[in-house]
């Protein structure tokens, strides 16, 4: 599969020359619709942002380089790594937070994580999700995530 980006901008994002990306965070937006979402990732006063950003019909649109640090993943931990938004790519998936997870927008994540896998020689065990990293505070992408489809893909550890 041949991946279509669609670019857009978000400002809240830091240079860091030379970083090594490590992990791989999914995360679903808790939005009431993708518009809502994309205003708030790319809002001044929001201060938060992402790499990806998939649509339910399984589109993907960039809001930060791949080279910069999004504002994805506030206080943070795995293993012995703090704070991972240095060290990580941000990938958030429309959905409200209680919502099943679309096919197409399924689809288009196993593509994107295969790619940044392989890109960034990531090992799977390194990507997780939200509620993972930060698991007090956070609960995405949530329950009804596959995650049992990513680790049969070699895309996760086993939960």
């Amino acid at each position: 599969m041949n991946l279509k980006i669609t670019s857009l901008s978000s400002k809240n994002f830091e240079i860091i020359n030379n970083r090594i990306i490590k992990y791989i965070i999914i995360h679903y937006t808790g939005m009431q619709n993708q518009s809502k979402a994309i205003r708030r990732l790319q809002s001044r006063v929001a201060k938060v942002s992402c790499h990806y950003l998939i649509s339910k019909k399984g589109k993907i649109y960039r809001l930060v380089k791949d080279k910069n640090v999004a504002w994805h993943a506030g206080k943070s931990r795995w293993e012995n790594d703090v704070n991972l938004n240095s060290k990580s790519i941000g990938i958030e998936l429309v959905n409200k937070g209680n919502e099943s997870y679309p096919s197409n927008q399924l689809k288009t994540l196993l593509h994107l994580l295969k790619f940044l896998k392989k890109k960034y020689k990531i090992n799977s065990k390194y990507i997780l999700g939200h509620e993972d990293i930060a698991p007090k505070r956070k609960k995405d992408p949530g329950p009804k995530f596959p995650w049992i489809k990513l680790y049969n893909l070699n895309l996760s550890k086993k939960r």
